[in-house]
């Protein structure tokens, strides 16, 4: 099953990438990044849970990720990126919802007293080469109380190779987890960590660029 695209588009000059990756069932979401020079210009985010409903669709699935890929390279191709402005509330947001409902499920989800919150407690060793340690905290954002055996996992994503999984755990009594990874070296490109955690039908993030070694002169 194709689980996801990457492709250089050189546009007026520049190169930019574009990665599209499907977030798999647990969490229905086709997500693209466009970078350029290790920046991210712009995201687009669409759900496919309405695939699931009679069961999974691996080619309906696979065509909604290769049509989101090849429709945000054709935005970069027709200027859309060249210059960076001001973005309206609700650019990038593809659904079949009414505004009106986006918008009421943003507001909920944002009062919601049971909302899960993933924070980086401690942290070291943001570089290519080296080893990373994340102290993480998974939580609800009402009280702070940590939650229990939530699922968190570390991925890997770069502008040169396919996501991958570098460390998963699961949260202690107290919310907790430690994780520890090898972070590669890239000749070219440039590299983040996603830590994601799911507690439930909530989800949770954090984006962490890595940052290349310093070389000393001799």
């Amino acid at each position: 099953m194709v689980t996801g695209f990457n492709t250089d588009v050189e546009h007026d000059g520049k190169v930019y990438h574009v990665q599209t990756e499907d977030k798999g069932v647990s969490n229905p979401i086709i997500e693209t990044l466009i970078y350029m020079g290790g920046e991210i210009l712009a995201a687009r985010r669409t759900s496919y849970a309405d695939t699931l409903v009679e069961g999974i669709d691996e080619k309906e699935i696979a065509d909604r990720i290769e049509t989101q890929h090849n429709r945000m390279i054709l935005d970069i191709r027709e200027g859309k990126y060249d210059r960076k402005s001001n973005r309206p509330f609700g650019e990038g947001i593809i659904t079949s919802r009414s505004f009106d409902e986006v918008v009421l499920e943003y507001l909920t989800s944002q009062s919601s007293p049971d909302r899960i919150t993933l924070q980086m407690v401690g942290a070291s060793g943001f570089v290519e080469g080296e080893k990373a340690l994340m102290n993480l905290l998974v939580c609800r954002a009402a009280d702070g109380e940590g939650l229990a055996a939530a699922r968190v996992k570390v991925r890997l994503i770069s502008t040169v190779d396919k996501p991958r999984t570098l460390a998963e755990g699961e949260t202690d009594a107290s919310g907790q987890v430690s994780l520890t990874c090898d972070l590669p070296v890239l000749q070219d490109g440039t590299a983040a960590l996603i830590v994601q955690t799911s507690a439930g039908k909530e989800t949770a993030e954090i984006k962490q660029l890595i940052k290349k070694p310093v070389h000393k002169a001799s």
